[in-house]
């Protein structure tokens, strides 16, 4: 209670009511509950900076996702600026934000009226009055993670006002977006602060053509995940959009992205909003594109940064191979094992495969036999379970359960175990069924028997699925396999000097520029990329190039990760191969 009792007093001294109402929210309510309602405060200074974009003196702003009322209220408490909305409308399920909101703008003398509903089932014609402007820190609840009944409501009724195709996957704030056009008459400005992964993701793409679609986009402003975090206590990225309406028949002008990577002032990013010129500022970065040009498949999270290297006489990297995820366990826990969980369950060899579990538990650009060895002495999980047929353990996860429990019964009754070669790996299979409380879902249900994972041969080259840094690319020099967590290069058509060249340019610099536009940046800061978008990437051709470069290329590649195997400096090593690149390109 010391921290209410702290924020309450200072909320009553308070020049920012607003804001200390947004903490003391934040103090009521365990952060546990606001993350899984994917709640997160506004700033006070982002929050000046999108109501000054969309609202002025005399307008009527709605707030959907109200809050504590930081979107909402004046610039000042004690008097009123000629930028002031006239009204607002605030619209939260929550009792407590709308208190909260309501007693800030009551102290901040700002005309408001509340709704108590879900905005997302609110038709235009119910608010009675014309609207002028709206600002929006929408739910980021994923989608995922809606009830189905709700999701499908809701996706079904915004696919039938928008005309489009809808992914299911697309979080709660992609659809406050969609239904906050239809309050708006052209002209009208709107103002965003969400997650900035549509961008990128896939579910994306209907929502950037509804964008292209609907409004002239002015402006995104990226806070830079990686030097620059908006939220406070949250794992989440940031992402104002700044929007006018606009007739069908209209084209929306240039968009600018503009990536912020300090702390700077609201007036600054709202001049670069409106006026910004294209290049590197003190503070970020500023592109403009015709918005023309903009096409929703593409990535637009690389247009904060343009890659600047001509790759359009490159071949893909899928020309040259296939990449393909491994195989899932459906539960790590039960299937991924070191070598003391081995021992104690007295597990044969027979059944087990060797794996290296991540490409993140490898230090250098190759693993070998050594590796392995030294993982397992570790106590890495180096086993997977991988068993052929085991007498009387039934294909289906479903029968194996109420097997266990017959079987439990039993034993109850006799106090005893059949004891046979495959005893130990069912018994270990039982306990685990029950310590996980393992269901029939599709991972087990689609292997011809629920206790072994798709096999696939070893890989040549592991891959990241996901990193802070640099994806690296690893030369596998074993017969180990791969789990879910690695991407795998298969069907590679390359020799292995050509191979070890490519690899050379997959873990240069000049490579990290290539592939920012096509990997998605996610909460937190990680790069994220899929198979089929890895498989997209432009990439040298080293069937196509002279034998001295490609062998020039392979040389410093067993250097790179030989020089990992010292400790010592790669970069002089990878500015090499940037130069050798560099004068291919």
């Amino acid at each position: 209670m010391e921290v209410i009792d702290e924020n309450r007093d200072r909320l009553l001294a308070s020049t920012q009511p607003a804001e200390d109402i947004g903490r003391l929210y934040e103090a009521v309510i365990p952060k546990k509950y606001r993350q899984s309602l994917s709640q997160f405060r506004t700033p006070p200074d982002i929050g000046q900076l999108m109501r000054l974009w969309a609202g002025e003196s005399d307008n009527t702003v709605v707030d959907p996702g109200m809050g504590a009322g930081v979107l909402s209220s004046p610039l000042h408490p004690d008097w009123r600026l000629s930028t002031d909305s006239a009204r607002v409308i605030g619209i939260d399920q929550s009792q407590l934000a709308l208190l909260m909101g309501s007693t800030a703008l009551t102290l901040y003398g700002q005309p408001h009226e509340l709704l108590e509903t879900d905005f997302l089932n609110i038709p235009p014609s119910d608010l009675q009055q014309d609207l002028d402007g709206i600002v929006c820190n929408p739910p980021y609840t994923k989608g995922d993670s809606l009830p189905d009944w709700y999701k499908e409501r809701i996706n079904t009724q915004l696919e039938k006002t928008t005309g489009l195709e809808i992914s299911a996957r697309s979080p709660l704030y992609a659809y406050f977006i969609y239904h906050s056009r239809a309050f708006l008459s052209p002209s009208d400005r709107a103002a965003f602060i969400t997650p900035q992964s549509f961008l990128s993701n896939r579910y994306g793409e209907s929502l950037k053509q509804f964008l292209l679609d609907n409004y002239a986009i002015k402006a995104f402003v990226q806070f830079n995940p990686e030097s620059y975090c908006v939220f406070d206590n949250a794992d989440t990225t940031a992402l104002l959009t700044f929007l006018e309406a606009k007739p069908d028949s209209e084209t929306g002008g240039e968009t600018r992205f503009i990536r912020v990577d300090e702390k700077i002032e609201s007036k600054t990013i709202r001049d670069a909003v409106e006026n910004g010129e294209p290049g590197e500022t003190e503070w970020g970065i500023i592109n403009r594109v015709p918005q023309s040009e903009l096409c929703p498949e593409k990535n637009w999270q690389a247009l904060f940064d343009p890659v600047e290297i001509d790759t359009s006489h490159l071949p893909t990297l899928g020309t040259l191979l296939t990449i393909h995820r491994g195989p899932t366990t459906g539960e790590v826990n039960l299937f991924c094992l070191s070598q003391q969980e081995v021992d104690e369950n007295n597990l044969d060899e027979r059944h087990l495969s060797r794996i290296v579990r991540k490409p993140s538990q490898i230090d250098g650009y190759d693993y070998q036999e050594a590796d392995w060895k030294e993982a397992r002495e570790k106590g890495e999980e180096v086993w997977l379970l991988d068993p052929d047929r085991i007498p009387e353990v039934p294909n289906t996860i479903a029968e194996f359960k109420q097997e266990v429990s017959k079987a439990a019964r039993r034993e109850a009754r006799e106090g005893s175990v059949i004891r046979d070669g495959y005893s130990e790996v069912r018994e270990y299979l039982r306990e685990g069924v029950i310590e996980y409380g393992l269901s029939d879902t599709s991972t087990f249900s689609n292997r011809p028997y629920w206790y072994r994972p798709r096999r696939k041969d070893p890989t040549r080259v592991l891959v990241q699925n996901a990193s802070r840094d640099q994806f690296k690319f690893i030369l596998n020099e074993t017969d180990i396999r791969h789990t879910s967590a690695c991407y795998g290069f298969y069907d590679i058509t390359l020799s292995e000097t050509e191979l070890k060249a490519l690899l050379a340019y997959l873990n240069s610099h000049v490579f990290e520029e290539v592939v920012r536009e096509y990997k998605q940046t996610r909460d937190g800061g990680f790069d994220k990329i899929e198979p089929d978008q890895l498989e997209q990437v432009p990439a040298i051709d080293p069937p196509k190039m002279s034998g001295e470069t490609v062998n020039t290329l392979a040389g410093l590649f067993d250097e790179l990760r030989q020089t990992t195997r010292k400790n010592d400096d790669c970069n002089p090593v990878l500015d090499r191969i940037n130069v050798v690149l560099q004068q291919e390109l």
